[in-house]
C-alpha cells in the first residue's frame, strides 16, 4: 500500500506513517480527539526526533495485534511477541514489561502451578509465554482489557487474571476497586512492548525510526516516561 506523501520543510517528500496503539490505559487513551499515555508520549517524540509524519489511530490489542496483517497500519504499537514478529518487523524495543497474575485475597494463588484447573482472565490475542498460552490445564476466558478483569475477579467469575504489570496497577486504581479484595499478584515472566512496522515499509524509513529511538534513548526521554507510570513494585512483595 503506497503512502501519502506530505511537503516537507525543503520541498521534499515526507512520508505519512498510519501508527495504530493498544488502546488501554495507561499505555494508551482519548481526551477527545487527543491521544494521550505512555505510547503516544514516546510516538510523538520519535515522529519529531526522525522527522517523519504519523497518522495515529487505536483499538484494543485484539484489533492492534493484527493491524499489520490487516493492512490498516503502516506501524503499531504492541506486545513484543512470536506472532507479532511473523507479520512485521520488529523495529525497538520500547519498554519492558512484567507479567504479573493477580487472585482474590480469600482464594489466593501464590504460584504458577496453582493456575492448573483454575479460570484465567487473559485478553484476547495476548501472548504471555507457553507456560501459559499453551498450558491447555490452564482454563482460559477472553476479557476485554484488565480493567474488565479486576472487576471480574472480585464478583468471583474468575479465578485469576493475568496482565502486564502497568495495566494491572491502573486496573487496582479504578474507582470502586478495593485493594484490600485482591491477593498480592506474583510474577510468571516479562516481555516487552515494541514498535513494528510492516514487511514492506522502506529500509530507509525503518533506519530513520531505529536512529530517531537511539537519541531519544540518549537524552533518557524513554526512561522519564517509563518512570512517569511506574508503580507495580507497590503490588509485589
Amino acid at each position: 500500500m503506497s503512502l501519502l506523501a506530505l511537503p516537507g520543510a525543503a520541498g521534499a517528500a515526507e512520508p505519512r506513517l498510519r501508527l495504530m496503539f493498544n488502546e488501554v490505559a495507561p499505555y494508551t487513551w482519548r481526551e477527545g480527539s487527543e491521544f494521550r499515555g505512555m505510547h503516544p508520549t514516546l510516538m510523538r517524540a520519535l515522529a519529531a526526533e526522525a522527522g517523519l509524519q504519523f497518522e495515529y489511530s487505536a483499538g484494543l490489542y485484539a484489533r492492534a495485534s493484527r493491524a499489520l496483517t490487516d493492512g490498516v497500519a503502516d506501524l503499531a504499537v504492541t506486545l513484543a511477541t512470536p506472532d507479532q514478529d511473523a507479520q512485521g518487523q520488529r523495529v525497538v524495543l520500547l519498554h519492558t514489561v512484567r507479567h504479573l497474575v493477580i487472585s482474590r485475597a480469600g482464594a489466593p494463588l501464590t504460584e504458577l502451578s496453582q493456575l492448573r484447573g483454575k479460570l484465567l482472565g487473559i485478553a484476547r490475542n495476548a501472548y504471555y509465554g507457553p507456560h501459559i498460552n499453551d498450558d491447555d490445564a490452564i482454563r482460559k476466558l477472553t476479557i476485554t482489557d484488565p480493567n474488565q478483569g479486576v472487576r471480574m475477579l472480585a464478583l468471583g467469575r474468575l479465578d485469576a487474571v493475568i496482565s502486564t504489570d502497568y495495566l494491572l496497577v491502573h486496573a487496582l486504581r479504578q474507582p470502586g476497586i478495593d485493594r484490600a479484595a485482591y491477593a498480592t499478584p506474583f510474577l510468571v515472566g516479562g516481555g516487552g512492548y515494541a514498535l513494528f512496522a510492516r514487511r514492506d515499509l522502506p529500509e530507509a524509513l525503518v533506519q530513520r525510526l531505529r536512529t530517531g529511538f537511539a537519541a531519544l534513548q540518549r537524552q533518557g526521554l524513554p526512561a522519564a516516561v517509563m518512570h512517569e507510570y511506574s508503580g507495580a513494585e507497590a503490588l509485589l512483595p
